[in-house]
């Protein structure tokens, strides 16, 4: 097995993400406390949650009676997906097949992410999604 995709095997804490705007400006897109983890398995599975830390709880414990404004407060402060990947060493790139999305459009698409492993963090990088590009930073 390729040392850059051992590496980046196993579970990772979200430490920081940032996303930089057109305008060169850079930006929290949930929180300077955002949480998430990734994690990447043998078999060429990969999953990733992340979510604004402290996201209002709902009135109900029913997740199927909440109000329109707590589900709008939930969906945009959370974005999960999984699927299979594949490392490409060469160009440091990894790309993640969405099997299943919490937003819809991702679904069956590759998402490319450039990797770089930088002391015991790994740092996962995008070109421009929408309008800005993302920088995701997490730690073992």
């Amino acid at each position: 097995m390729e040392k850059s995709i051992e590496k980046l095997l196993g579970s990772w804490q979200l430490q920081e993400w940032t996303a930089e705007l057109a305008n060169g400006e850079i930006v929290f897109p949930f929180g300077e406390d955002v949480i998430g983890r990734i994690t990447y398995d043998e078999r060429g599975d990969m999953a990733v949650q992340i979510m604004k830390n402290n996201r209002p709880e709902f009135h109900s414990e029913d997740l199927l009676q909440a109000q329109p404004d707590e589900m709008i407060d939930a969906y945009t402060g959370f974005i999960a997906y999984c699927g299979t990947y594949d490392v490409h060493p060469n160009s440091n790139q990894v790309i993640h097949r969405i099997a299943i999305s919490s937003f819809p459009n991702w679904v069956g698409q590759n998402q490319v992410r450039s990797y770089e492993f930088k002391d015991d963090r790994l740092i996962l990088s995008t070109d421009v999604i929408g309008s800005s590009r993302h920088k995701l930073v997490w730690k073992r």
